[in-house]
């Protein structure tokens, strides 16, 4: 996709840094969109973290947000101009996305994310199949997408919280504060705005002293475990139900990609959300 490749040092939307700790600093960089997921950005973010892997400098990844957030979630403009005429066109397309988004699990270095203001939708995937996640006391976290008829991407969630909450969640599209997330045990830790960049460094130079080999082995062990429970059964199956439904989009979606088409994402989001207001 896009002819991007872990060789790749050219970005658009992603800034890739190594500093003396041998921490990778992937940075989003669409600070424009507030980080939203369009394909460019999440094949160029795959390449980083391919790359930051085979580095022998970095023990360590963190993945950031540049701007006001760390990511608003899918590019919904992008969205709405994708070609879906095609179920088995999309469902490739579908499962390569999966393939490219779900990186930060499978790269064997530990990865950490630093969250600030915003981790919806994608951004919220994002977070949760990292292996750290250290978020500002006011972020946003959910999958408010599914009020949009947007189905969620990975479904790392049930794995991560109780059967009551995951329905809560997936089932509502709800937002969660931060402390929320800490409770239910979707992030690792949370800290002022004004600590987040120090919070980060302090835990990723920790964790980059470790012996490097170590912390590899024990990474694709812990993973391991999960996918022995049938984490891998499960999201693969969620995939597959995902792929139909984006070829088959529910009619609130076809509204609501119509909208955002004709009048904009702003007035297909105010339109959509009129009919939740005052029941959360």
């Amino acid at each position: 996709m896009h002819g991007i490749t872990p060789e790749t040092t050219d970005y658009q939307h992603l800034i890739y840094e190594v500093d003396d700790e041998h921490v990778c600093w992937l940075t989003l960089n669409r600070p424009e969109k507030l980080n939203a997921m369009n394909l460019r950005l999440i094949a160029e973010l795959q390449a980083g973290l391919l790359r930051a892997d085979r580095d022998e400098d970095v023990n360590v990844i963190v993945i950031r947000g540049a701007g006001r957030g760390f990511c608003a979630g899918h590019d919904l403009d992008e969205d709405a101009a994708e070609d879906r005429s095609s179920i088995y066109e999309y469902r490739a397309h579908y499962m390569h996305q999966f393939d490219e988004f779900t990186t930060p699990w499978r790269v064997t270095k530990p990865v950490i994310a630093s969250v600030h203001r915003y981790a919806i939708g994608k951004g919220f995937e994002l977070s949760l199949f990292c292996d750290v996640t250290i978020v500002t006391e006011d972020t946003r976290l959910g999958y408010n997408e599914v009020r949009y008829g947007v189905s969620g991407h990975c479904m790392f969630l049930p794995w991560l919280v109780n059967m009551k909450t995951a329905k809560d969640l997936l089932l509502t599209g709800r937002e969660l504060s931060a402390a929320e997330a800490k409770e239910m045990g979707l992030v690792t830790e949370v800290v002022a705005p004004e600590a987040l960049a120090e919070a980060t460094r302090k835990k990723a130079t920790l964790m980059a002293r470790l012996p490097r080999e170590m912390q590899r082995m024990h990474k694709m062990y812990l993973n391991r475990v999960y996918e022995m429970q049938g984490l891998r059964t499960a999201t693969d199956y969620y995939l597959e139900q995902v792929a139909i439904m984006g070829a088959q989009p529910v009619p609130e979606y076809a509204e609501f990609s119509k909208m955002t088409t004709e009048k904009g994402l702003r007035a297909a989001l105010d339109h959509a959300n009129a009919r939740y207001e005052g029941l959360d």
